[in-house]
């Protein structure tokens, strides 16, 4: 039969063929075809000749036709065929399935769809078919299966609903996915096959993933390319959702679970990047959409937009070069702006109620960088520039020339975004070894170039690199040293910051610090005083990291003629320690350092500041450098005890011209002297104490040798004491008639002596209270020397204040204290002297001390000069300590103020006296609270545990050290009226405002502070403005974290209007006041400019709602974040709070308020308040224009509201102060003429009066009302188109004020036009008179006198303007210039 067959066929025998083919059974036809595809001869021939002999038209071979193709395609999915094979029977039934008829293919593609549902066809050749089936069905006008009939593409679209309706096994979904590549499909039968194929994500194994997008990614060509990447994401998002609950502790249901695979999938997630980035370097559309898609995510879910893999994903098409700017800006300013949302949950009592806070976005990008080590290295290159665009974005700025000050505790939405790429390259350059010398690059190039902005962030990255991975960092060795060549080029402070970066780089690599030692030597020698202060910076830097474990003899080092060349000093960080290498190279600097004496006075001062900090950190030096400050000394002491005066001051001058400079700082010379000396001092008691016999016997000599330099100095330190006191200023040519003017050569050279003379007697005193110990001989030196210090201070004082050149400050003016060269540490223990130290030994001394008022004020003052010194670099001069140290001794600080505040806080005796100190500490309380605020929350506590010495390990309890100072503040509120002072208030409330800061918001601590000051502002007697804005500020301040800010607001502005009157002065107000410090002295300009700013920012709030808002009814999004339910509850929230804004505004536009920043301010919040109106219009329309939404009824009620209670007051309020504005011209103009008159001067024309006062009423309120008119046309334009939208009257309450209407004033006209011909016929006069003139200009020239008005040059013309000027009716010029204001007004 098969021969009979493949002949027939052969020699094209068509109708023999038909008959033999239809003789056979259709099983012996599938035997036959089986047979013939196992043979190897020509095994397709059988089949073509079979199918060539059935006619698809005759039924009865129709139905063969389908059995057969049933076979084939059931043989191809279970047959292990050669793929030429398969091949080729599938071209050969895609050729037959053009002869089919509609019946035989509806019973074919049922027959697909029917084997995918159970599952006998999961893949293979045999679905290649289905495409061609379903194309051809397309393609029929009428399909015919068993009774019923429709069109093929209805068929079509029926079959592929119920393909995918469907369950699919998990090892069919690829194949069908890559099948609908082929399949002809509209665009809502895609969007349903999309949709399925993206549910049986879950069901596949994540190895299958990457197959299943890339099939995803071929459809995406077909369109729903938003869709498709939608649904790749959402489900890694998922995915990583589920890792990260991992880490956490899992319930004993989740053990049952199988645990995820976090390599597995950051594999998967890494290939299907790859996928999509691919396809979007074939498709530049679809990285368009993939930007949309995550544009549209940015305000409703920020962590979405910043999830690991859409961030690697957006980080890894930014690398391939496409859309690369447009990716990163997106990112840095979704980062920002999750910040700010952040920082707006924080602040925002409403806000942070109704929308969650995103915390973990820092997290995520962490982890994005985490896994770029796990297969997902295209996106390293991308992390690294997010890095340093975030750096470079919202690194520190200059303010006012110096650098802005970073608060830990508290770090703004820019600096902490600064701070996430500081960790991303942080990362980065640890995990990545293929960017470190990238990275190390591009900081080395921004700290060099940027020379004009702050490099701290840079140099603090740097310095982090250094101290957790130097060995990585050796790898760029080369940079290093290129960064080293460019050091002396670079700003001071930038390049110490780089040397203590890159200094423990020196312990590990020899020959790094070979070269830095060279380039810091001729630094040091360099005439630039800038590069002179980079190597004496750098070489004490190296002082104090390489330190001197033991010390070599004296004696050996002083044979020695020769110094030690740095060449011969290896450090080797894993060799044994060579303590002579270190001290080798030590004492080579200070040989170096030696002679930067005799340079620039500001190179010397840098080297004393520097020294006592080394001889602190490297002990073994001290030797050397007493030597080296005795030998300084000697230069300018006088060693005989009978010289008057013990000081040289000449020599500490320097003369160029007849300017003079400073060359040696005297005082900070003395005071490294002073404090070395109590260092080494200690240092001895401490080996004392240890009697450590080896260590002592090895220091011998070098004690020997620091012993004579201290005894020398101190010696020298005691002399100069008893010398000092026994000196008056006299004797050092200074007394109250010379001459401290900054005018001449000598008033320089006097203030420098005073300057010098002031710190000398500081230092003294400083060395005489630690050396004495409180013995009452020292006490009585100390208070000798202050003598001393206050009568040359109070005569530079009173030269500051009297005169003495132009200089100089007006009389009565007040000079501030010069910076102080007393030492905190020493500051404390005179406070601790002064204020509460009860040791029986210490009594009469510190009577000693007590007694002099003068003195405690001066302490005082320094303490307070030192916080602020310490709150704006984070150390103060003369500390010497650590910057922790240094905030513990401020806590002290703050502990010794507020004992002395609280025991003489009413005080009778010395009262005035008594009231400055008492002032002065409760200011440096609020400079310690402020400090340590700004530090953050431990630090806050570790002040608050100082206050009251309670252990580091107890809990502090905040809210208990508020109701201590509201106790105080009470005390000063309820004492009589001699005894209080209502300044303390002031400083009493920041304190309590900045305590309150900690405390959780709305909580019941928070809400018993907030009810407190509630009730003073309501019920408090205050006849102080001062403290009265600050009560109400802080009372406004509070609501922002509580509910009832609405409520506030309004009973705030009820009584504005109730003590500032109305606008119409028939109007009586209702005299209703909620709080009683709201007086008609503190309701303008101060209640309305410090309540307003707090209404701006509800409405920025409120905006940001509505954005928020808006982005979540996007009918974009997958998932149901926000129910319809929710929506409308925030709508209502929205409405609500605008309602009550209007309410307040109703009050607040009614009243009569004085010209001035008040009425600019309101302006300017009118405006923001119907912007945001705007906003939430814009809102509605969105709603309507997507059909997701409807308008609330509440919405209705709000411009309801806004149209009968505010608009129309609005435009009465503009007329009031346009009218108040131009009688305040008039008066003016009036006043002016009246001055004029008196003084006996020419008057002016009033058009010359008019033309000089214009500059005055132009000013910000002309632009503010266009403005704010503008605002609310365009809220009523955009309300006409919502109108329409909803087909609801919103503009029926709504009506244009007739304010604006243009109206003719007959009596205005009238006298204006009198006026217009009055001045029409002074200029015909005026131009006959210039006619006259030029007639006779030459005899003009001629004559002499030339008094007659006629005869006289008209630009001469005085006399006749003043004859004009009389004749000029004075009553109507200013009625036409309100005529023209209001004109300009409607």
């Amino acid at each position: 039969m098969e021969k009979e067959i493949v002949k027939l066929y052969n020699e094209e025998k068509t109708e023999k063929l038909k008959e033999c083919v239809k003789k056979q059974s259709t099983g012996n036809l599938r035997s036959a075809i089986d047979k013939s595809l196992c043979s190897t001869k020509d095994p397709l021939v059988f089949t073509k000749a079979v199918f060539h002999g059935l006619d698809a038209k005759d039924s009865e071979d129709a139905d063969r036709i389908v059995a057969l193709f049933k076979h084939l395609i059931t043989v191809l999915g279970k047959t292990n065929f050669s793929n030429k094979l398969a091949d080729d029977v599938v071209w050969i039934l895609l050729m037959e399935c053009s002869r089919l008829t509609g019946p035989c293919l509806a019973e074919l593609a049922q027959f697909f769809v029917d084997s995918v549902k159970t599952g006998t066809l999961q893949g293979g050749k045999a679905l290649n078919v289905f495409p061609k089936i379903l194309s051809v069905i397309a393609s029929q006008e009428t399909i015919v299966y068993g009774d019923n009939s429709m069109k093929g593409p209805e068929f079509k679209a029926q079959v592929l609903n119920s393909l995918c309706s469907s369950k699919w096994s998990p090892q069919t979904v690829i194949h069908l996915a890559a099948m609908f590549s082929d399949v002809p499909l509209s665009p809502d039968e895609l969007r349903f096959v999309l949709e399925k194929i993206i549910r049986q994500f879950d069901d596949l194994d994540l190895r299958d993933i990457p197959s299943l997008a890339y099939q995803l990614l071929l459809l995406s060509e077909k369109g729903h390319k938003r869709l498709i990447l939608e649904g790749i994401t959402s489900y890694f998002i998922a995915k990583d959702t589920l890792a990260r609950g991992q880490n956490n502790v899992m319930d004993s249901d989740d053990l049952l679970e199988e645990p995820l695979n976090v390599d597995l999938l950051r594999q998967t997630e890494g290939t299907v990047i790859l996928h999509v980035s691919f396809a979007v370097m074939e498709q530049r559309e679809l990285g368009q959409e993939f930007l949309k898609y995550l544009k549209a995510w940015q305000y409703s879910c920020a962590s979405r937009v910043l999830s690991p893999f859409n961030m690697a994903l957006a980080l890894s098409i930014a690398g391939m070069n496409v859309l690369n700017e447009q990716i990163l800006d997106f990112l840095k300013l979704t980062v920002l702006r999750s910040f700010r949302d952040n920082h707006r949950h924080e602040q925002s009592y409403w806000v942070r109620e109704n929308f969650p806070e995103q915390r973990e976005i820092e997290q995520m990008v962490l982890e994005t960088v985490s896994s770029s080590s796990s297969g997902w290295e295209h996106v390293v290159q991308g992390l690294v520039q997010l890095g340093f665009l975030l750096m470079d974005s919202f690194g520190p700025r200059l303010v006012f020339g110096r650098p802005e000050t970073v608060v830990t505790g508290q770090l703004s939405p820019n600096q902490a975004a600064c701070q996430l790429g500081s960790k991303i390259l942080l990362k980065m350059f640890k995990g990545h070894e293929i960017v470190r010398s990238d990275i190390l690059s591009q900081i080395f190039n921004r700290v060099m170039t940027e020379t004009t902005a702050p490099a701290s962030h840079y140099l603090s990255l740097l310095s982090e690199i250094v101290m957790t991975a130097p060995l990585f960092l050796l790898e760029s060795i080369g940079k290093v040293r290129e960064v080293f060549d460019f050091l002396p080029m670079l700003p001071p402070d930038t390049a110490h910051g780089l040397l203590v970066a890159l200094l423990p780089l020196l312990k590990v690599r020899m020959s790094l610090k070979d070269t830095l030692i060279l380039l810091l030597r001729k630094s040091i020698f360099s005439r630039q005083l800038d590069e002179c202060k980079i190597g004496v910076q750098g070489y004490l830097a190296i002082l104090r990291s390489f330190k001197v474990l033991g010390g070599i003899p004296s004696s050996q080092a002083s044979q020695s003629s020769q110094p030690f060349s740095s060449s011969q000093v290896p450090v080797e960080i894993h060799g044994q320690y060579n303590r002579a290498s270190n001290e080798a190279l030590c004492l080579e600097i200070l040989g170096i350092l030696k002679r930067c004496l005799s340079r620039q006075a500001d190179i010397r001062l840098c080297l004393y500041q520097g020294l006592v900090d080394v001889l602190n950190r490297n002990t073994q030096l001290k030797a050397r450098i007493m030597d080296m400050l005795l030998t300084q000394m000697k230069r300018y002491y006088e060693s005989d005890e009978d010289t008057v005066p013990p000081l040289k001051l000449e020599p500490c001058i320097t003369a160029s011209g007849e300017n003079v400079f400073l060359a040696e700082p005297l005082a900070h010379l003395l005071s490294c002297i002073q404090q070395c000396v109590h260092r080494v001092k200690m240092i001895k008691m401490q080996n004392v104490d240890e009697d450590d016999s080896n260590e002592g016997e090895e220091d011998d000599p070098e004690e020997g040798g620091s012993g004579s330099g201290l005894s020398g100095l101190e010696d020298m330190l005691d002399s100069l004491t008893k010398r000092m006191i026994q000196t008056d200023m006299e004797d050092f040519e200074l007394d109250k008639a010379a001459d401290f003017s900054t005018a001449n050569s000598v008033g320089v050279r006097n203030n420098i002596f005073a300057i010098l003379l002031l710190g000398t007697y500081e230092v003294l005193m400083e060395h005489n209270f630690i050396a004495g110990k409180f013995s009452v001989a020292n006490c009585e030196q100390v208070i000798q020397l202050f003598s001393k210090y206050k009568a040359l201070y109070d005569v530079l004082k009173e030269k500051a204040g009297g005169g003495g050149g132009k200089k100089a400050r007006p009389a009565g003016g007040s000079m501030k204290t010069p910076n102080s060269l007393l030492s905190l540490p020493c500051v404390v223990s005179m406070l601790q002297a002064l204020f509460g130290d009860e040791t029986p030994d210490h009594k009469e001394g510190v009577e000693l001390l007590q007694g002099n008022p003068d003195f405690g004020s001066h302490v005082v003052a320094v303490a307070l000069q030192k916080l602020q010194q310490v709150a704006d670099k984070g150390t103060c001069d003369g500390a010497n300590c650590s910057p922790k140290k240094c905030f513990t001794l401020c806590c002290t600080l703050g502990r010794l103020f507020l004992s002395h505040y609280t025991e003489n806080q009413l005080a009778m005796e010395g009262r005035e006296r008594n009231r400055k100190m008492v002032g002065s500490c409760l200011e440096g309380l609020v400079h310690v609270f402020t400090l340590a605020s700004n530090l953050g929350e431990d630090s806050i506590k570790q002040c608050l545990a100082a206050l009251v010495k309670t252990d580091e390990d107890e809990e502090v309890d905040v809210h208990a050290h508020v109701k201590r100072f509201q106790r105080l503040v009470n005390n000063v509120l309820t004492a009589d009226e001699d005894q209080r002072n209502l300044k303390d208030v002031g400083s009493l409330m920041t304190v309590v405002s900045l305590l309150t800061s900690h405390l959780k918001p709305a909580g019941a601590d928070y809400e018993q502070v907030f009810t407190w000051v509630k009730k003073l502002c309501q019920d408090g007697n205050v006849d102080d403005m001062v403290t009265s804005k600050l009560l109400l500020g802080c009372l406004l301040k509070l609501s922002v974290q509580m509910k009832d800010l609405p409520h506030i607001v309004r009973d705030f502005m009820q009584d504005l209007h109730s003590q500032l009157g109305d606008v119409e002065q028939d109007v009586e107000v209702e005299n209703r006041t909620h709080y009683s410090l709201i007086t008609p002295r503190t309701a303008a300009p101060h209640g309305v400019t410090l309540l307003l700013p707090f209404i701006d920012q509800d409405l920025d709030d409120t905006e940001w709602v509505v954005a928020r808002m808006k982005a979540d009814s996007t009918p974009h999004s997958l998932s149901d974040e926000v129910s319809p339910t929710q929506q409308e509850g925030f709508e209502k929230l929205v409405c609500s709070r605008l309602g009550a804004v209007v309410a307040g505004f109703h009050e607040l536009v009614q009243s009569a308020m004085p010209h001035g920043p008040c009425v600019a301010a309101m302006f300017k919040s009118l405006t923001k308040f119907f912007t945001t109106v705007l906003c939430l219009v814009k809102y509605y329309l969105h709603l309507y224009g997507t059909h997701s939404g409807h308008m609330s009824s509440r919405f209705e009620k709000l411009v309801k509201l806004i149209g009968t209670q505010l608009t129309q007051h609005i435009y009465n309020f503009i007329t009031f102060v346009q009218t108040v504005e131009i009688e305040r011209l008039e008066n003016n103009q009036q006043k002016d003429l009246k001055k004029k008159k008196k003084t006996g001067k020419n008057t002016q024309s009033q058009k010359d009066v008019k033309a000089k006062s214009a500059p005055i009423k132009g000013g910000k309120q002309d632009k503010m009302i266009p403005n704010l008119i503008f605002a609310i046309e365009e809220v009523e334009r955009h309300l006409v188109k919502l109108s329409k939208k909803a087909k609801i009257n919103l503009m029926e309450n709504i009506k244009t004020s007739t304010s604006r209407d243009f109206r003719i004033k007959v009596d205005v006209v009238q006298e204006s036009l009198q006026v217009s011909s009055d001045d029409d016929d002074e200029e015909e006069q005026e131009e006959n008179d210039e006619e006259g003139n030029g007639a006779s200009q030459e005899e003009d020239k001629m004559s002499e006198g030339g008094s007659d008005t006629e005869n006289k040059d008209p630009d001469h013309s005085d006399d006749a303007d003043d004859e004009k000027t009389k004749e000029v009716p004075p009553e109507p010029a200013p009625k036409r210039r309100r005529l023209g204001k209001l004109q300009k007004a409607k």
